[in-house]
């Protein structure tokens, strides 16, 4: 028991550590550019699946209620897919997988921003997240700019994405541990953003 907490914690540290300065400036530059498209009164819409999805939700609490400062104005984060009642009844009567983009549809405008976080990074022939898959190809037609942290080599999200982050690792856990990592680096970021 005491080997396999060990090797995980020893497993986070080295894909820390592998691309330490290469992911310090991906985590800045994309900071700086979620900075200047709030700045510019555009819109943050951030979505996952499954774990992925409460990180979201965490990230986006922070950010519209308070990290570290009270002081700190709210910011225009928004959670898609919260809303259960339209969701079930989507994918009730038509498809779980077309819901999300629906919802984008709704609220996204010109130059907003579509935050993805994806342990797989989605795979058609796998059919992995093909709800993200299918966000993003929309997002990309109608231009939303495509921010997103993924895994596993990127999958289909890292080939439509404006900017992304993969974690180079096959685990699910420490791809999400280093995706909250990230996360909470942008908050701390954002806290001192221009009133």
């Amino acid at each position: 028991m005491k080997d396999k907490i060990k090797e995980h914690f020893n497993h986070i540290k080295r894909v820390l550590n592998k691309g330490d300065s290469l992911l310090l400036k991906q985590v800045k530059k994309i900071a700086v550019i979620l900075e200047k498209k709030i700045l510019s009164k555009k819109k943050i819409l951030v979505y996952g699946n499954g774990g992925s999805f409460a990180d979201c939700s965490h990230f986006v609490g922070e950010l519209t209620a308070t990290y570290n400062s009270i002081n700190r104005r709210s910011l225009p984060f928004i959670l898609l897919g919260s809303n259960l009642a339209a969701v079930t009844a989507w994918a009730n009567d038509f498809k779980f997988e077309d819901y999300i983009e629906r919802e984008l549809s709704a609220i996204a405008a010109d130059k907003d921003i579509l935050f993805l976080l994806s342990t797989s990074g989605g795979n058609i022939k796998k059919k992995q997240s093909i709800n993200l898959i299918k966000l993003a190809k929309y997002a990309k037609k109608n231009n939303i700019i495509i921010i997103s942290l993924l895994g596993k080599g990127g999958g289909e999200l890292k080939k439509i994405s404006n900017h992304s982050i993969v974690i180079e690792s096959l685990n699910t856990g420490t791809i999400q541990e280093m995706h909250k990592i990230i996360l909470h680096s942008i908050c701390n970021y954002l806290e001192n953003i221009k009133k």
